[in-house]
């Protein structure tokens, strides 16, 4: 494994061999930043309405086609077990007939 980086030993007053001397951080003259311009603020992005509309509008048709599959496949059911229910026709019921 290869060392990218080394962290310094702030504790020591110790400059990194080969290092040009360090000027300390109060010693810089600091300049005042330019205060900030006035831009008018960015306005929100709108709640995306639109979207969400055809989301409930899709969500409303695939509701309603599986509620309709459903009733249909009750109603299927429904009639093949009265179906399965029903006496099978006899010899004599067909000769009735």
């Amino acid at each position: 494994m290869q060392v990218l980086a080394r962290i310094p030993d702030i504790g020591t007053d110790q400059a990194a061999p080969g290092a040009a001397d360090v000027v300390p951080a109060t010693a810089v003259t600091s300049t005042p930043m330019p205060a900030p311009s006035r831009r008018p603020r960015a306005s929100r992005t709108r709640f995306p309405k639109g979207s969400v509309m055809a989301l409930a509008v899709v969500a409303m048709v695939a509701w309603a086609l599986a509620s309709w599959n459903d009733g249909r496949r009750a109603e299927r059911s429904r009639v093949e077990r009265l179906a399965r229910m029903q006496p099978a026709p006899t010899v004599t019921d067909t000769l009735q007939r």
